[in-house]
C-alpha cells in the first residue's frame, strides 16, 4: 500500500516528476519545498494542510497530502493566465496533473485543484503573483 520513502524523498520525487514541464513552460523553476520568494513562473511542493490522515500504524500506512503550487508574475496578465491554463489543462503537454502521474501512488485528492488565486505575500518588492494549487495524496 505504502510509498515507503521519507517525506523529504517524496517531495524531491514530486519535484523531479515536474521538472520535464520546464521544456514546455519557458523559465519554469521547480522547488521541492515551499518557495518563499520564487522566481516565476514557478512550481513548489510542500506538505499540505491538513498534512496527514492516519490510516494505520507504521510506514506505508499514513495517508499524506501535499500541495503543488504554481505561481506566475503579473507583468503581462494575459500571458500569466495562459501559462496557468496550460498547467491546469490535463490535455496540454504542460499539465501538472499528467506529470504527477509519474509518481507511484500519487493521486489528486478530493476537491484538489484550485482556480486562480492571488499571492501578494510571496513576491519580492510587493509584486503580486497569480497562481493555482493541486492538493495531492499518497501513502508514506
Amino acid at each position: 500500500m505504502g510509498h515507503c520513502v521519507s517525506l523529504a524523498d517524496l517531495l524531491n520525487e514530486v519535484a523531479e516528476a515536474l521538472e520535464p514541464l520546464a521544456a514546455e513552460v519557458d523559465d519554469l523553476t521547480v522547488y521541492p519545498y515551499w518557495a518563499d520568494e520564487p522566481s516565476p513562473p514557478a512550481l513548489d511542493v510542500y506538505p499540505g494542510t491538513p498534512f496527514q490522515a492516519g490510516a494505520g500504524f507504521g510506514a506505508g500506512n499514513n495517508q499524506v497530502f501535499l500541495t503543488v503550487r504554481a505561481r506566475v508574475a503579473m507583468a503581462d496578465p494575459g500571458a500569466a493566465q495562459a501559462t496557468l491554463v496550460r498547467l491546469l489543462d490535463p490535455d496540454d503537454p504542460a499539465s501538472v496533473e499528467v506529470a504527477l502521474s509519474a509518481v507511484d501512488g500519487m493521486a489528486i485528492a478530493e476537491g484538489g485543484v484550485s482556480g486562480f488565486t492571488v499571492y501578494a505575500d510571496d513576491a519580492p518588492v510587493q509584486e503580486r503573483l497569480l497562481g493555482c494549487e493541486w492538493r495531492v495524496t499518497t501513502f508514506l
